[in-house]
């Protein structure tokens, strides 16, 4: 087994410990929900995201007539769910 050293701000731990809170148990359950998962996306960085945005934001500027507004896009979600 291997160890981890974890720096937690004086006030979190007192925190931790005031609540009985098991940190290890805590930290395992964070590892096998988060940290492993596949979403299936290719990760991107910083500037890659950066640009999408950049992207979307010019993509709508041109094309304003192609996006829904919010609430009319929701009504259609509700009725199709209605019609379930």
């Amino acid at each position: 087994m291997q160890s981890i050293n974890l720096n937690i701000e004086n006030d979190i731990y007192e925190d931790i410990k005031r609540g009985g809170i098991d940190i290890q148990k805590k930290f395992n359950e964070f590892l096998a929900q988060f940290a492993f998962v596949d979403d299936g996306y290719p990760s991107i960085g910083t500037e890659e995201a950066r640009r999408r945005v950049a992207d979307a934001v010019e993509n709508y500027k041109k094309n304003p007539e192609e996006f829904v507004p919010y609430s009319e896009g929701m009504d259609k979600i509700d009725k199709w769910l209605e019609s379930l």
